[in-house]
Parts: structure tokens; sequence; C-alpha cells
């Protein structure tokens, strides 16, 4: 469906570069790359539509069984705003949560204050993103 441009491909490429040498870990992009280790998967039962765009959330959880858990390891539920029609994701949220499930903070993007990207082919973010205009209008 969609499979245009590199925008969030490269995006992510640099945050992830960035987060090797001490990115900032307090922003909503930077939260939502997802890092070796670790997994996302698409929650279904939060997509909405608004118009031509749909919003939908993702949760990113540690997955690595061969590898033990980081002690810093922080799980996120990022909200993504889809706009079907161009093909792009934006960051709107990202909740982080400790080990026992609470809630440590919240992290929002002000609205224009975050631009919208195409996902990598390929990417989770990509299967996402068709997976949500896909489904049927709530």
């Amino acid at each position: 469906m969609c499979n245009n441009g590199i925008r969030l491909a490269t995006a992510l490429a640099l945050a992830s570069a960035l987060h090797a040498y001490g990115q900032d870990e307090n922003t909503p992009d930077a939260m939502a790359v997802i890092q070796q280790g670790e997994a996302g998967s698409l929650l279904y039962d939060s997509v909405r539509a608004f118009g031509a765009k749909k919003r939908f959330e993702a949760s990113i959880l540690w997955a690595d069984s061969g590898v033990q858990r980081p002690a810093d390891h922080l799980t996120r539920k990022v909200r993504y705003m889809a706009d079907c029609g161009a093909c792009t994701l934006t960051v709107v949220a990202v909740g982080v949560y400790d080990r026992s499930g609470q809630l440590l903070k919240s992290l929002i993007s002000p609205p224009g204050a975050a631009d919208p990207a195409t996902p990598a082919p390929g990417s989770p973010q990509a299967r996402w993103l068709e997976q949500v205009c896909e489904t049927v209008k709530r």
C-alpha cells in the first residue's frame, strides 16, 4: 500500500546512531525508536479513525530471550498519527513504564512540533501503517 520515501528510515537510523553518543532520550521521537533486543507490536484495539487520518498505539518491550533484560530498560507505549493518503506517520506521544508496569512519564509532541515521516520499507512502522490503513473505520 505505502512504499514510498525513506525519511523515517533516515530519522530512525540517525536516532539510533545518536543513542550511542548520549542522545537526549527525553523526546518522543527518541523514545519511539526500537533498540536492539526490543520488539514492537501494534495494539489493534487502539486504532481510531479521524477522517483520512488514524491514530494508533504500539508497545515496545524487551524481547531478546538470550540476553537478560537490562536493569535500566524502559517499556514504552508509542502513540502515532497515520496519514493513510500520504503514507506517513507522526509520533504524537510516548508513555514510559518501569519494570513493574508503573507509568514513569509521558512525553507529548505539541501539535505541529513533529514532522510526518514515511516509514522504511519492511520496518515494523511500515507494517503497522499498512495494517492500520487497511482496518475498518471506527
